[in-house]
């Protein structure tokens, strides 16, 4: 019994201790998109916009987890006409990341790898107009799923306020199109931009 009761006092020691090292930060972000669709050969990168906001949550010294919520824009741009698609998007993407140095240090240097999600708000051409099938329906799926790496770094401008800096990549897996016999994915390569504000005691 008393056994027991020292390894329940530990773990609850230890997870006091861990909870006490965690942090979370909150922020806003912009950044620009370089974008195309993978297995389309007529088409080429076509830049964008990026814009929403961010959340840090901090494990320990080099472990943490970042989320975002952006309005990003993606689509492609044609080799052969005078014509793009531009897909507007909210996206979620979620990610693990690996802080490098030690912590006080003013620059901290990060890799980071997850998981988005996103959904369509709407498929536009180089006129403005929504792009349809020839029948009318809709000629993209309203759900995209992917994956994404990169590499950043995080500066501190002041006490626990940060300025975040990424550029990573990232290759959705799920068909964008509602044409049969295709896999046609995003694929998009982005540098953001935001800065952390604390909501949480260290």
């Amino acid at each position: 019994m008393t056994k027991k009761i020292v390894f329940a006092l530990t773990v609850i020691l230890i997870n006091v201790k861990l909870v006490s090292a965690q942090t979370l930060s909150i922020g806003p972000m912009v950044g620009v998109n370089v974008s195309t669709i993978v297995a389309d050969p007529t088409t080429k990168y076509l830049p964008g916009l990026s814009i929403g906001g961010f959340a840090n949550y901090s494990i320990d010294s080099h472990w943490g987890l970042s989320g975002k919520l952006l309005y990003s824009q993606l689509g492609d741009k044609s080799k052969t006409i005078d014509n793009h698609t531009r897909l507007h998007y909210i996206q979620l993407p979620v990610t693990g990341v690996y802080y490098f140095g030690n912590e006080g240090q003013k620059f901290r240097p990060k890799v980071f790898a997850g998981l988005y999600a996103g959904a369509l708000l709407q498929a536009n051409n180089g006129n403005g107009d929504v792009v349809i099938q020839s029948d009318g329906s809709k000629a993209y799926n309203d759900f995209d799923f992917g994956g994404l790496a990169g590499l950043g770094f995080n500066y501190r401008l002041k006490s626990r306020t940060w300025l975040n800096v990424d550029a990573g990549f990232n290759r959705g897996f799920t068909d964008i199109t509602k044409t049969s016999n295709t896999n046609y994915n995003n694929l998009a390569f982005n540098l953001n931009v935001g800065v952390s504000f604390p909501i949480s005691k260290n």
